[in-house]
């Protein structure tokens, strides 16, 4: 799944097939088919890998520490990423 992170306002939103702002509209982005996204305006991607979300929410805890899972911003140069500079 990818998110994308504002360095302006911070918000985190995830990706869909329409495209998408953040709170104060200075980032957005939108995925263009079921792997790959555009992005653009100050937005940094973040991508976490699913099946191990999966597992963690599987193996959500009733209290104490949540089950961590791994997330990981994605690099600038990425195949699956096009970012449309503005």
């Amino acid at each position: 799944m990818k998110l994308i992170f504002c360095k302006e306002c911070h918000d985190i939103f995830r990706l869909i097939n329409e495209k998408r702002f953040c709170k104060c509209g200075k980032s957005w982005g939108n995925y263009t088919d079921d792997i790959n996204a555009e992005i653009g305006g100050l937005a940094v991607p973040i991508g976490f890998e699913n099946s191990s979300f999966v597992k963690a929410f599987k193996n959500r805890p009733k209290e104490g520490l949540g089950s961590r899972f791994d997330a990981f911003v994605i690099p600038e140069k990425c195949p699956t990423i096009k970012e449309i500079l503005s």
